[in-house]
Formats: structure tokens, C-alpha cells, sequence
């Protein structure tokens, strides 16, 4: 009896030590299958939601993909005619011939601008700049004609020193042989920098031109000669012009005075222009440029000259256009030579001018699928028509700076409305000022335009 007892107690006791670890290790198991469970679970929620959101970005996708065609038939509706293209640098309505399958083409710009000087000691003035006319005619796909006659200043004649201009601003016949060369002689635009070809009020920034593209560059340059031009790849464009050289005799300090514009040109005296642009990535040009070219100061069929001169320009420059952003910088220098009698006081030796600007379209993030823009943008200049002279001391009110920050709006891609205010500053002690002991390229200014082009 007390040996079954025994037994009995033993049986008890090794039992009391294995179910529990019998029962410990079904939840252990139950617990594993119950995380698994649970993992699969999470898992297939994952996918769910994975394809779920590619569900979503496929279908904001197609969204975007339709609000661009919307805008694009928008597009086509607003501009029946004028196609926002570019031959080789020229502006979208000057290019109209090149892509119209008319023979005869018209388009043309305009632009009109107030100006508030923020100083009594100079009025305000209001002007009708320019108004363009573009007339094309093509002979054939390989021969056309492209001109431009420029209206300046409304043309109701001399008002004081603004003297009303009718001109002929480009006259040439374009050959067009083959994407590697084709020649165009006759008055041209000097591709000296994207503004001076692309400078249609629609195209750029700014009420007024940046100082550095109208006094350095300058713009608008043009005259007569020849140029060919073409790819020399898919990415790298050339141009190169032999042409007239300049006036010595209107230059008062830099080369903008010394354009001869087709008129009466004197051409005993040459230049020559090599500029070359590359265009591997979306969205951004850049260029180069090399100016050389002589000058004296007679004109066409006149005397001999008694003045002499050899001028050098040269410039970098790039833009960077992408979505709604705009990027652009641009560096430019210039150095001139000369006979005595043409190294009087006040011609510049050397000259330099930059700027960089920047611009961005936010009417996109307001209704994406419409036409219209609108773009603050903003631009630093510095200059100096003087870093150097012939003869006498540098004038400083000439060594400037300028800071323009803007407005501009689009209700139409053709129609633009623009609004800015210019900080301006010389490196000049005089006080700001128009008259004597005054230096009036330090009047900051309020500037408002509208431009248009067809």
C-alpha cells in the first residue's frame, strides 16, 4: 500500500513538471500561427494600399496629361497663326514666315511704356516705343524673304530730342540649303546675344531691356553683310557674319552710337562675328560670342576718314527654362583701339557689363490648364561704359548698377502686361538728380508697358 502511494506521488510529480511545458508550448505555437496570421494580414493591406496609391498617381497622371492638352488646344484656339517658334534665335512672330504654308506671311510686334522717375528733377515720360511690321514672302522652301520696319516713338515728329524713326530694322533673303549651312545676306541681326535676335516684348523680361543689352551688347544691333549659319550637331549651333564696321564719329563713349543700321554704310571698314550655342539639355541655352571689327568715321561714298579704330566685344551667356521656372546670366566685355585722333576724352578703352535674372510662373499652381501666366521675376545689372579711357579720368555716374524687381502678366500668350520698379546707383559721389552737379542714373524709377505680338 505504501509502495502504490509512492507510485502514485512520483507519477504526480513528474507530470506536475511536463504539462506545463506541453501547455506552455501550444500557446507559444498558437501565439506564432496568430502573429503570421496577423503578418499576412498587414501584408495583403500593403498591396491593397500600394496598388491603391498606384491607382492614384495613374490617374493624376492622366489628370495632368489632359490639363496640358486642354491648355494646348487652348493654345490653338487663342493663336491661330503665330506658333510659339524659334528659327535659329529669331522671335516667334519674325519667325512666322520659316513655319507658315502661305507664301506670304505678316506679323509684327508693339510695345508702349510709362515711366516714373522717383525724383521732381526729372518728368515722367510716356512713349509708344516701337511698332513692328513684319512682312515675309517665300519663293520657295529654300528661298524666302523676311523684312521688319520698325515706327519708333509714335512717329508725330521731333519732340525736342525724341526724334520719331521709320527704319528698316532687318531685309534679307534667307537660302536655305541644309541643316549644316545656309546663308542669308542682306541687313541682318547681329547674333551677338539671345536678346539681340529674341527681343519681342512677349519673350522677355522687364518693361524696359536689361541697360547692359542696350548699352554694352547693344541691342537692337544690326547690318549689313552675310551670315551662314547651321548645326554643326544636333546640340551645337553656329553663326558667323562678315559685315560693315562702325561710325567712329557718333561714338561717345561705346559702340552702341557707332552702328551704321544700313544706312549710307561705309564700307571700307569690316567686322566679323563667330557665335556658337549649345542646346544639349532640355531646357537650356548657352552661348558664346566673338566680335571684331574696324571703324573710322566717314560715311559711304564720303571723304577719306581721319579717325580710326579696331573694337572687340565678348560674350558668355546662358538660359535655363524648364516648366515654369526661368534662370538667365550673361557676361559680357569689350575693349577698343585707336589712332590720336580718335583717342579723345570720354571713349572707353575697356567696358564690361553682367547680370543675372531669375523669373517664375505661378499661375499654373492657381488654374493649370489655362493660358494665361503670371510671373514675378527680378534681375541684378552692373556696368561700366567707363572702366577705362582713352584720355582723362573714368566718369563714374557710367560705372552702374541696377536691381529690377517686377510683375508681368499674360492674359493672352500675345498679350503682356508689365510692372517693375528699378533700383538704380552709380559708383558716382554725386547726389541723385537731373542737371548740373547731378547724376540722374541714380533716379530709381516705376515702370509699367504692355507689349503684343502677331
Amino acid at each position: 500500500m505504501k509502495l502504490r502511494i509512492k507510485v502514485i506521488v512520483c507519477y504526480v510529480f513528474i507530470l506536475s513538471l511536463f504539462i506545463p511545458k506541453l501547455l506552455f508550448a501550444e500557446t507559444i505555437e498558437e501565439r506564432i500561427k496568430g502573429a503570421e496570421e496577423k503578418l499576412q494580414r498587414i501584408q495583403e493591406e500593403i498591396k491593397e494600399l500600394k496598388e491603391q496609391q498606384r491607382e492614384q498617381e495613374k490617374k493624376a497622371g492622366e489628370t495632368e496629361i489632359l490639363k496640358e492638352e486642354i491648355r494646348k488646344l487652348r493654345l490653338e484656339i487663342a493663336m491661330p497663326e503665330v506658333e510659339f517658334k524659334s528659327y535659329y534665335g529669331l522671335g516667334p512672330a519674325a519667325s512666322k514666315i520659316y513655319y507658315t504654308p502661305r507664301a506670304l506671311s505678316i506679323g509684327g510686334y508693339g510695345e508702349a511704356v510709362y515711366e516714373n522717375f522717383i525724383d521732381n528733377s526729372k518728368n515722367d515720360r510716356g512713349d509708344i516705343l516701337r511698332f513692328v511690321a513684319y512682312l515675309g514672302y517665300k519663293y520657295s522652301e529654300n528661298i524666302l524673304m523676311n523684312t521688319e520696319i520698325e515706327f519708333e516713338h509714335a512717329g508725330i515728329g521731333e519732340i525736342e530730342d525724341k526724334e520719331p524713326e521709320v527704319t528698316i530694322e532687318f531685309m534679307y533673303i534667307d537660302f536655305i540649303i541644309n541643316p549644316m549651312i545656309n546663308i542669308r545676306p542682306g541687313l541682318f541681326l547681329v547674333p551677338s546675344s539671345l536678346m539681340n535676335e529674341y527681343h519681342e516684348p512677349v519673350v522677355y523680361y522687364g518693361v524696359l531691356r536689361p541697360d547692359v543689352e542696350r548699352y554694352i551688347i547693344p541691342t537692337v544691333w544690326r547690318e549689313l553683310g552675310i551670315m551662314i549659319y547651321g548645326n554643326i550637331s544636333n546640340n551645337l549651333i553656329y553663326k558667323a557674319g562678315i559685315m560693315n564696321g562702325l561710325r567712329t564719329d557718333t561714338i561717345k563713349d561705346w559702340i552702341r552710337e557707332g552702328r551704321q543700321k544700313g544706312a549710307q554704310v561705309n564700307f571700307d571698314k569690316l567686322a566679323g562675328i563667330l557665335r556658337l550655342e549649345y542646346r544639349g539639355l532640355k531646357g537650356l541655352t548657352a552661348g558664346a560670342l566673338v566680335y571684331i571689327g574696324e571703324g573710322e568715321d566717314k560715311k559711304g561714298s564720303g571723304a577719306d576718314s581721319d579717325e580710326e579704330a579696331q573694337f572687340n566685344l565678348n560674350l558668355i551667356e546662358a538660359q535655363y527654362e524648364q516648366g515654369n521656372l526661368h534662370l538667365k546670366g550673361l557676361y559680357s566685355f569689350g575693349r577698343a583701339w585707336g589712332n590720336e585722333k580718335y583717342k579723345v576724352s570720354g571713349r572707353a578703352r575697356k567696358v564690361y557689363g553682367w547680370y543675372v535674372e531669375g523669373a517664375y510662373n505661378i499661375f499654373p499652381h492657381i488654374r493649370p490648364e489655362s493660358i494665361m501666366s503670371l510671373s514675378p521675376y527680378i534681375r541684378y545689372e552692373r556696368y561700366n561704359l567707363n572702366e577705362d579711357v582713352f584720355t582723362g579720368i573714368p566718369d563714374k555716374t557710367k560705372d552702374r548698377e541696377v536691381i529690377t524687381m517686377g510683375l508681368e502678366f499674360k492674359p493672352h500668350p500675345q498679350v503682356v502686361l508689365k510692372a517693375e520698379y528699378q533700383l538704380r546707383d552709380t559708383d558716382s559721389s554725386l547726389s541723385e538728380g537731373k542737371g548740373t552737379g547731378k547724376d540722374e542714373w541714380k533716379i530709381d524709377q516705376f515702370n509699367l508697358g504692355i507689349g503684343f505680338i502677331f
